[in-house]
């Protein structure tokens, strides 16, 4: 049975505040995970609905289970790249969606995606299709790991940590997360005054290849700028640099001019998008109540033609 404690929905006042402008629209939560922003989202909502989806098989189950007496509610399993084909005829008043991997999945050992708990090093989202990062990591070429490690972690010693990952693999099939940190450890020793683990950003990089983040979150982007309502908004949380660059820049260039004919005179803005509000960040009371919030960073855009 899963323990909802282990996922606390980060600066969900925020994202209530911001996204439910109309509180008998119909809203759609991409990541509903186990269910904190939609319960949220739901407890709001004065004649309204939500749709809630999500790519993780166990998270479907519980949310199915969480509100099953709920009549507002529909629930569906679906990545990103599948909202086209599911709601290609609904518009919705607010879209949301909170990127990344929750702490229920992080401190699950078995979903292998942290070096913290040992266990099998899977690191899918959804453990029924695609390969694992075990997989990946006994037959990948040390370039392709070296690359990855570089462009989805921007780790500076990718292509020691990719030597010593293929160095170590000659001897033993690198299968656990464990062995994975401490090849990664060896290579690159934790100094004293180091707040992160050196696998972390390893780590990351691994598990957003896996899962084909970055390309599931440019169609998610896409999504949502197509089926939003007029007055309807967009809140996406964010939690590593590379994901929130993507949000920063979509949102910056759907709600100005095109940059190629800004110098143009007398031509009218024609953008369908505005910002809300610049980029938010958790409150102190919030870090301190949640240690993972503090490198959470929410951005909205809303509809405006």
């Amino acid at each position: 049975m899963i323990d909802e404690s282990f996922h606390i929905p980060v600066l969900t006042e925020e994202v209530i505040d911001l996204l439910l402008v109309k509180k008998s629209g119909t809203f759609l939560d991409v990541t509903s995970g186990f269910g904190g922003h939609s319960a949220a989202i739901l407890e709001e909502l004065n004649g309204g609905s939500l749709i809630a989806t999500d790519q993780d098989p166990e998270a479907i189950r519980f949310l199915k289970s969480k509100f099953k007496t709920e009549k507002r509610i529909s629930i569906h399993q679906a990545r990103f790249s599948e909202l086209h084909k599911l709601f290609s005829a609904n518009d919705f008043d607010g879209i949301l969606a909170d990127i990344g991997i929750s702490s229920y999945q992080l401190d699950t050992a078995e979903r292998g995606f942290s070096f913290m708990k040992d266990g099998p090093l899977d690191m899918r989202m959804n453990q029924n299709i695609g390969e694992d990062a075990s997989s990946w990591l006994n037959n990948a070429s040390e370039q392709e790991i070296s690359n990855i490690i570089w462009k989805y972690g921007e780790e500076k010693k990718a292509k020691r940590i990719a030597k010593a990952i293929v160095e170590a693999r000659k001897s033993f099939k690198i299968r656990t997360t464990k062995e994975l940190a401490e090849i990664i450890l060896e290579e690159t020793p934790r100094r004293f005054n180091d707040k992160k683990h050196p696998a972390t950003k390893t780590f990351q990089a691994i598990r957003i290849f896996i899962n084909n983040e970055l390309e599931e979150l440019d169609l998610l982007l896409d999504f949502a700028s197509k089926h939003l309502k007029i007055g309807g908004r967009t809140c996406i949380i964010s939690f590593h640099s590379l994901e929130d660059r993507m949000v920063k820049r979509f949102f910056r260039d759907h709600s100005r001019r095109d940059p190629k004919l800004s110098k143009l005179p007398n031509l009218a803005d024609d953008s369908s998008f505005k910002l809300v509000t610049k980029a938010i960040k958790p409150s102190e009371n919030e870090m301190n109540i949640n240690p993972r919030s503090r490198s959470a960073t929410l951005r909205v855009i809303e509809r405006i033609k």
